[in-house]
């Protein structure tokens, strides 16, 4: 009997320590994601109008956690959750569903910190994809500025909130990610954030300035 007790426990504890979350992964007119199109020619403060064009992903850490730079996303204290959203036609408005599940990091009835990355859909789809380009780059004031990132798109970040993930045995209703204040679950996030466009060329353009360069100098010592 006591052994069965035992086993009843541990399984409950690694249930518990795998329990999936629920958050509410949807913005407002009052929380618009924005670009600084003028890096693309366009007006800053567009908001992100191409359904399907932008995606953005949830991450999580402790509630002690209060700010981050891209980098940290790469290391071990911020989770991706596995929670992804798009935007909708609606400018500046996205969509991951009102009980958006976290799989990884972020449990029922657990308060965590977190945030919301952005990316255009060109740079890939998934997180691991964007991941392995953040990895070689570096980043200055939002935008980029070095490393192996080779194609021109949007990526940004929000600020930091924090939260209690819905579900669980209380039946705990989904974390709103957004909002206009504190809440009894947490602090959502009560603004948008703008996605910078990355301004590194692709290393074929490196290659062509290279030779021309090189031309320009051949030109004058002959002449």
């Amino acid at each position: 009997m006591k052994k069965l007790a035992a086993l009843l426990s541990l399984s409950a504890l690694a249930t518990g320590a795998f329990a999936q979350g629920t958050i509410g992964f949807i913005n407002s007119s009052t929380t618009l994601i924005t670009t600084n199109a003028t890096a693309a020619g366009g007006t800053a403060g567009n908001t992100a109008t191409v359904a399907g064009g932008f995606y953005y992903g949830v991450f999580t850490a402790p509630s002690t956690v209060t700010s981050l730079t891209p980098a940290d996303l790469l290391g071990t204290t911020w989770t991706f959750t596995g929670s992804y959203a798009t935007n909708i036609p609606a400018g500046g408005r996205l969509s991951g569903g009102s009980t958006a599940v976290t799989s990884t990091g972020w449990p029922a009835g657990q308060t965590n910190s977190f945030v919301v990355v952005g990316w255009s859909s060109n740079l890939g789809h998934d997180w691991a994809t964007i991941a392995a380009e953040l990895n070689g780059s570096t980043l200055n004031n939002g935008a980029w500025a070095g490393g192996h990132w080779t194609r021109t798109g949007f990526f940004g970040l929000s600020g930091v909130g924090f939260g209690e993930a819905g579900g669980g045995p209380n039946s705990l209703p989904p974390f709103a990610l957004f909002g206009s204040g504190p809440t009894a679950a947490g602090t959502p996030l009560t603004a948008g954030f703008p996605l910078y466009i990355t301004a590194v060329p692709e290393p074929a353009t490196f290659a062509l300035a290279g030779l021309g360069a090189a031309a320009l100098l051949i030109f004058r010592r002959r002449k």
